[in-house]
């Protein structure tokens, strides 16, 4: 969400509360409203006050400033624009506040929507949010758990599998109903020690390429296009006793970008 300076400007006595259609936010108060979109600043009483010695209404600017253009601006925007926030104030109405903001945030192509005291930025494109999961003991037992928990598909590119706990993981919820996709090497081990994938789910052995027999090391998991398992861990009975990661990510953006990488793969 990117402001113009104008714009900015404007928002600046919405957030300080000094154009009295806000709560007016002592200098504390302000700190502890941007502490909760990521900063760290304490008031120092009878030290100044305001970091830097700025005064309530250039801190705000200059903290405006340094989110613009971040999610940070529209969290703030939708902490600020809340009854909760405005309960602070009996005689200020919410929904005069909104509709003042809105006439400087519609010349943007933004708005304030909503209802029952909380609303929404409208137009902002917010950036994909990462969970990250990092794991180091009983990975066998987290994948298990996010395959488990699949409602719609899964797709896996692993070098090697071998392990038949997981097999029979995938296998179930291919009988349930969701798309089931494996990528393996067309080598020896899996030949030997695997399974007859294609017999289970839909499935593509990955021969070695070019003259240095390069092979397909992939070893990552798509999971209903919004989680991603990957790490070291190949899903092989032998990886359980090995030092190994495995990271489990939950994103729509990250979990696309693996799955057009195993689209490319299965052409």
């Amino acid at each position: 969400m990117k402001l113009s300076d104008l714009a900015i400007d404007t928002l600046k006595e919405f957030i300080s509360g000094d154009n009295e259609l806000t709560p007016r936010l002592t200098g504390a108060n302000i700190l502890k409203l941007f502490n909760k979109v990521g900063f760290k600043d304490v008031y120092k009483f009878g030290d100044g006050g305001m970091p830097e010695g700025l005064s309530r209404n250039a801190y705000v600017l200059k903290r405006l400033n340094e989110i613009n253009g971040k999610t940070e601006m529209v969290e703030l925007l939708e902490i600020v624009f809340n009854a909760e926030h405005f309960a602070q104030d009996k005689s200020l109405t919410i929904e005069k506040a909104v509709e003042e903001i809105n006439k400087t945030l519609q010349q943007e192509k933004y708005r304030l929507h909503g209802a029952s005291g909380k609303y929404n930025v409208i137009g902002a494109k917010v950036p994909d949010k990462i969970k990250v999961e990092v794991h180091f003991e009983d990975i066998q037992a987290k994948i298990l758990q996010q395959v488990n928990a699949a409602q719609f598909s899964i797709w896996i590119a692993v070098a090697w599998f071998t392990d038949p706990v997981l097999m029979r993981a995938i296998y179930d919820k291919k009988q349930a109903g969701l798309n089931v996709r494996l990528i393996v090497l067309d080598d020896d081990i899996n030949r030997k020690n695997g399974f007859k994938y294609e017999d289970f789910v839909e499935a593509k052995r990955m021969p070695k390429e070019g003259p240095f027999e390069n092979i397909m090391h992939h070893k990552f998991c798509v999971i209903d296009l919004k989680t991603v398992v990957h790490g070291s861990y190949n899903w092989t009975k032998k990886a359980a006793w090995n030092k190994e990661t495995v990271s489990v990510e939950h994103s729509r953006e990250l979990a696309e970008q693996y799955a057009s990488q195993f689209i490319k793969l299965m052409k």
